[in-house]
This record gives C-alpha cells, structure tokens and sequence, in this order.
C-alpha cells in the first residue's frame, strides 16, 4: 500500500520544505515583534485563487508538453529497433558485412542519444552518429530491393528528427513571461501572508505553512516539467523522462549484433 501511495522521486518535496520553513520562521518574527501591519481582508482569498489559476494554466501546458516527451525515447529504440530487422535480413540474405556494420552505428546511436540526454552535451556528436548511417546505406542500397533503402533512410530521418524535437524542448521554455508573473506574485502572496494579522495566530500559522509548502513545490514541479530532459548530474529528477526504454534496446541490439557474430563464426568453423 505505501508503495502504491507514495511513489516518485522526493526531491521536489525535500527542496520545497526549507522555503516553506522560512516562512514560517518570518511569520513567527512577524508576530512576535508586531509587524502585523495589515488586516484579514476578503480579497486574500481571490489573491490565492487568482494564484492557482496562473500555476493551473503553466501547469496544464507543461504537463502536455512532458506527455509527448514521454514518447519520444521510445520512438527512438522503435526506429533503431525497425532499422536492425533490415540489417539483419541483409545479412542472413546475402553475408554483407556493411549490414553488420550498420547494426553497430546504431548501437553507437542509441548510446550517444542516451549519453547526450543524461550529461546534456555532444549533440553534434549525435547528428554526426546518426549520418554515419550514410557509409554503410551507399554500399548496402545497390544490393538489396529500393524499399528495404527507403525503409531504411525513412527511419534514420524519423530518429534525426525525434533527437532535434528534444533537444528544442529542453532548450524552448513554456510562456517565459507566465513563469515570471507566477513567481513574483507567489512571493507577494507569501509576503502579505506574513504581515497579515489574523485572530488564531497557531492555527493560521500552520496553513499559511502549507500554502507555502504549495506554492513552492508547484512552482518547482512546473519548471521541473518544463525541461522534461534535464538530469541533474547525470541522475534523472522528480519530472524527467525515464531512458530504460533506450538503455534496454541497446542491450537487445548488442544481443542481435553477438549472436550475428556467434553465427558468423560458427558459420567460418564448418566450412573449414
């Protein structure tokens, strides 16, 4: 049961309570040298509502953007994975060793995408990876049918453009301008919180507490969903894109590409 409840990472949760703290220990100084200036008034309650709404609309406009990046490193091993079949059956059929040596530039693909997203560098390196295909498709397109070269190169373009629709999202921001007048008025809204006098000050204390603890894990949470591939120190955050899905298709692709070689030898034994 706890497994089912409380799943993700913490790290937006631990990071949010020492801001929330702090305004905890203001409102407490606040009170205890009478800096109370300003009066309970109605209007508090439309401020924090007008609040929501503002991290609402960022909210709802990054979590589609983090849905379609959810897709993109599975498409990725999809059309690395389509590509191999091809290699394969060029190999089985006529022993073409370029057909192997594609095989092992996607293998290279595959791991310099997965590197790139996780240390946020060598995209070059990537797009160059990816047009390294071009060798062995110039020697294998003569020898096998035009649409096993169309397939071919129609997934190569496929991965190009998955990694540069990436690589815009982790460089595009969601209504820049949204995120600012979201976080300024948070800190206003904190701010009369603190200076407020309310008549239970202990029971007030705790829910402005937690209005707090709010405002500060959504803000964290939206930014966080904003660059769905960021991989803090090489270690995936509270809202980034899980990359098990590539890591696991290059273990397939090493399998395919060792027993190719197994058979290949086994193949050189029995005609000796």
């Amino acid at each position: 049961m706890r497994t089912r409840l409380f799943r993700g990472n913490p790290r937006l949760l631990v990071a949010a309570l020492p801001w929330a703290a702090g305004v905890v220990v203001l409102k407490l100084v606040a009170h205890e040298y009478d800096a109370e200036w300003l009066r309970l008034s109605p209007l508090l309650a439309g401020a924090i509502a007008a609040e929501v709404f503002i991290l609402g609309f960022l909210l709802s406009g990054t979590a589609g953007d983090f849905k379609e990046a959810e897709r993109l490193p599975g498409e990725v091993a999809s059309s690395l994975e389509t590509m191999a079949d091809e290699c394969l059956i060029t190999y089985q059929d006529i022993k073409l060793p370029e057909a192997r040596t594609c095989l092992q530039q996607l293998i290279e693909i595959s791991t310099s995408v997965r590197m790139w997203l996780m240390q946020d560098r060598g995209l070059d390196d990537v797009m160059s990876d990816i047009r390294a295909l071009n060798g062995p498709f110039r020697v294998i397109a003569p020898a096998i049918q035009a649409g096993f070269t169309t397939r071919m190169k129609s997934e190569q373009a496929v991965i190009r453009k998955l990694v540069i629709r990436m690589d815009t999202m982790r460089r595009t921001s969601y209504v820049a301008a949204g995120y600012l007048i979201a976080e300024v008025t948070a800190v206003l809204l904190l701010g009369i919180l603190v200076v407020t006098d309310f008549e239970d000050f202990w029971p007030t204390l705790w829910v402005s507490a937690l209005i707090a603890y709010l405002l500060f894990y959504v803000v964290g949470l939206i930014r966080d969903l904003d660059n769905p591939f960021e991989y803090r120190n090489g270690q995936p955050g509270a809202a980034d894109v899980n990359l098990d899905v590539l890591e696991r298709s290059e273990d397939r692709l090493r399998a395919l590409l060792g027993s190719l070689d197994a058979a290949t030898a086994a193949e050189a034994e029995a005609g000796t």
